[in-house]
C-alpha cells in the first residue's frame, strides 16, 4: 500500500492502473476496465485480438502522459498473454506481480511475506472490518484466509 501511495504521488500521479490477471485472465474484461477508467464507451469486442488492439489505440490517445499498468496475480504460463500488453508508448509502464519469478520481464523484486500483524491489517482493510468488531472472524478462519491468498 505504501509503496503505490508513493508511486502515485510521483511520475504517475493518479494514473495508475491495477487489474487482477488471475489464472484465467479474460482480455476482454481487462480492456472493458480499462475503457471505463478511461471514461469512455466500451466498444463491443469481436476478439481478445480486437479488445486488445482497440485498447492499444485508446492508450495513444495519452501518449506523453505517464502511465503504469499493474497485472497483479499473474500465473505462471501467462507470460504471452502479458507482452500482448506491450505497447510501444512513452512513459508507459508494466508491473507485473506474482508469486513466481518471470525472467523474460526484466528486472525482478522478490518479497518477504508479510508478518502476521501487517497481513491482519491488510485483510481487515479489504474486508472492511473494524479491528474492534464483535463481527471479526475468529483466528482459524483468518488463518485459513490468508494462506489461500498471500
Amino acid at each position: 500500500m505504501l509503496t503505490l501511495s508513493l508511486i502515485s504521488l510521483g511520475k504517475f500521479r493518479k494514473n495508475i492502473f491495477f487489474v487482477t490477471f488471475s489464472k484465467t485472465p479474460k482480455l476482454k474484461i481487462i480492456a472493458e476496465r480499462l475503457f471505463e477508467h478511461f471514461g469512455f464507451q466500451v466498444p463491443k469486442f469481436q476478439s481478445n485480438e480486437d479488445a486488445l488492439s482497440q485498447l492499444g489505440l485508446l492508450l495513444r490517445k495519452f501518449e506523453g502522459i505517464p502511465m503504469l499498468l499493474i497485472l497483479d496475480d499473474v500465473w505462471p504460463g501467462s507470460e504471452a498473454l502479458v507482452e500482448k500488453f506491450k505497447f510501444h508508448l512513452s512513459d508507459y509502464k508494466i508491473l507485473v506481480t506474482s508469486r513466481v519469478a518471470f525472467h523474460r520481464f526484466g528486472i525482478q523484486c522478490v518479497l518477504k511475506p508479510l508478518v502476521y500483524e501487517d497481513a491482519m491489517t491488510l485483510f481487515h482493510h479489504y474486508a472492511l472490518l473494524d479491528c474492534n468488531s464483535l463481527n471479526t472472524p475468529d483466528e482459524d478462519v483468518v488463518q485459513k484466509v490468508l494462506v489461500l491468498t498471500f
